[in-house]
């Protein structure tokens, strides 16, 4: 059994790398998760990732994809900001779920002397 040559095994596997990273680009993966990264694009392929990121046309095409925009500080603050008014409804939530138990045990405590009452009024 022979080896195929350097040159066309590379091109086969170059082929299956962009064929992954496609793929993952179009949201249909096989195998991961879906997200676009070297690692998921060898484990779609079949390659290791060295192999991956010895593929000078892979590379290309992820310096080439658009990168995910940073958060600004303005909206990591806000976001900071909305975390601070949910851990406050959360604890308020708390506190009135406190105080309905409460009044409800009232409630019971009066109608288990309601019986008697009715008692009671019967005899006057």
């Amino acid at each position: 059994m022979s080896a195929a040559p350097t040159g066309k095994r590379s091109a086969i596997t170059t082929a299956a790398l962009l064929s992954a990273y496609q793929r993952l680009s179009a949201g249909t993966a096989d195998i991961t998760n879906g997200k676009v990264s070297v690692a998921n694009v060898a484990l779609e392929a079949g390659v290791s990732r060295a192999t991956a990121y010895r593929c000078p046309e892979l590379l290309a095409m992820f310096a080439s994809s658009p990168k995910p925009a940073r958060r600004k500080a303005v909206e990591v603050s806000n976001q900071r900001e909305l975390r601070e008014v949910i851990e406050r409804l959360l604890n308020r939530i708390i506190v009135l779920e406190a105080m309905l138990k409460a009044k409800n045990g009232e409630i019971d405590k009066l109608r288990s002397m309601l019986p008697g009452l009715a008692n009671v009024r019967s005899e006057s």
